[in-house]
């Protein structure tokens, strides 16, 4: 049943949307999000600091309590994700995701609250930035913006010349799933922890997989 009502949400969309951390890689697999937080904040020093394992935490503090740093934040945050981009573990199948649907007329796009320039960085350390229609990531230091917001979503069906709701996202977290249905878009929830599974039932995604080449599947099927 899975996989049928997966074929029907994939071939069913005009366009791919794609977390980056999880579906595409661990992003910090090597340089773990509380010890970017860390050095975040050691690098910030702004009062009031949170004490916070979550860098995303940390320059929504800055942003809403100190915006005169709100841009420091921002440019310390991407460096931070770069380096630690560096040693992301690839998801296993994502490339091959990737560049199987990079080879169609369905545009896939990255839709990632991480930065834009650790996005590009990975998809070019891995040549995979050729089977990517175009990344709509965070570029800017205002994270209300970003997931569950569907700010990113609609960034990425306006970069695609696509109607959002027309739309697909994959993604391995409650705000993929909620900023998706947001505007009206399919959803697939990538559970690949324990407890995600009943976690996007819960929200009511469209169809669960444990596994990205669930996807490959899919597109064999429509190849063939």
């Amino acid at each position: 049943m899975t996989s049928a009502r997966l074929a029907d949400v994939i071939e069913g969309a005009s366009c791919l949307l794609v977390d980056f951390d999880g579906p595409i890689c661990s992003v910090f697999s090597e340089f773990s999000p509380a010890a970017v937080a860390q050095e975040l904040r050691t690098r910030l020093a702004v009062p009031g600091m949170p004490e916070t394992n979550e860098p995303f935490d940390v320059l929504s503090y800055v942003a809403e309590h100190h915006p005169s740093a709100a841009e420091r934040a921002e440019n310390e945050l991407a460096r931070l994700e770069s380096v630690a981009v560096r040693g992301a573990e690839p998801t296993p199948a994502a490339d091959s995701v990737l560049r199987r649907f990079g080879e169609t007329s369905t545009p896939l796009v990255v839709v990632s609250n991480n930065s834009a320039r650790c996005v590009h960085e990975y998809l070019a350390r891995h040549e995979l930035a050729q089977y990517v229609s175009a990344v709509s990531s965070r570029t800017a230091s205002d994270p209300r913006l970003l997931k569950p917001h569907p700010h990113l979503l609609h960034k990425a069906a306006e970069l695609a010349g696509r109607d959002v709701s027309h739309c697909v996202m994959i993604g391995d977290s409650a705000t993929d799933i909620e900023a998706a249905q947001a505007v009206g878009a399919a959803t697939v929830g990538y559970a690949n922890k324990p407890g995600k599974r009943e976690l996007f039932a819960r929200l009511g995604a469209d169809v669960i997989i444990d596994d990205m080449a669930a996807l490959l599947s899919i597109h064999a099927a429509r190849t063939d």
